[in-house]
């Protein structure tokens, strides 16, 4: 049914928790200061609620990049450079590029059935790319459309339009939007007007509009 398909990539086919949770404790580190794993959750907190004022429109990604360290270090009751903080917190998550299960396996699958794959994720591209080439699944992807470049960020319907508009002979009743966020992936589709499959690995999700849910990538093949 489906000849297009919109992939997210952290935490649909790269598992950004085990990435982030190894590339916050280096950060941490490499400042002399022990890790305890409930400083990565007050991280956590601080960066989503970033994420969630990008998604509405009300800071730009350069706010959420270049001060989340800081202020997450303010808990600390110390001063860091935040740009610092987060150039060495990408180059540790360059080198991060776990996979979700059957991920690579289901991808393959779905190239050798002639779909049309193409990556649609908010992050940074040198970041996301370098993952994926590491992986060893970025050759499966007709193109890539990352939030960096695109110039805009899931939900918006900006980002959907570049994505429609650089794709040859779409058809978007047979585009899907494949993804594990509802606020990003499953709203953005809803907003631009093609069917969503949500991506989840906990067993009581939580409700929302997306035409599919899945529990298993290999889930994919069968829709």
């Amino acid at each position: 049914m489906y000849q297009t398909y919109l992939i997210d990539i952290d935490n649909t086919i790269l598992d950004f928790d085990a990435a982030e949770e190894r590339s916050f404790q280096n950060v941490i580190e490499s400042y002399c200061l022990p890790f305890e794993r409930s400083m990565l959750e007050e991280y956590k907190k601080i960066n989503m609620n970033l994420w969630n004022l990008l998604e509405q429109e009300k800071i730009s990604r350069e706010e959420v990049f270049h001060t989340r360290f800081s202020l997450y270090f303010q808990t600390l009751e110390q001063e860091v450079d935040g740009v610092e903080a987060e150039s060495r917190y990408r180059s540790f998550l360059g080198n991060s590029p776990e996979l979700i299960p059957h991920a690579k396996e289901t991808l393959t699958q779905l190239k050798s059935m002639g779909k049309k794959l193409y990556t649609a994720s908010n992050g940074v591209y040198t970041t996301q790319v370098t993952r994926l080439n590491q992986a060893g699944i970025f050759d499966l992807f007709d193109g890539m459309f990352i939030s960096e470049k695109v110039g805009s960020e899931k939900p918006s319907i900006h980002f959907f339009k570049h994505c429609f508009d650089h794709i040859p002979d779409l058809n978007l009743e047979e585009t899907i939007m494949v993804g594990d966020s509802l606020s990003s992936d499953i709203r953005g589709a809803v907003n631009a007007g093609i069917d969503s499959c949500l991506f989840t690995r906990t067993d009581s999700p939580a409700s929302s509009d997306a035409t599919y849910t899945i529990y298993d990538l290999s889930q994919l093949l069968s829709l």
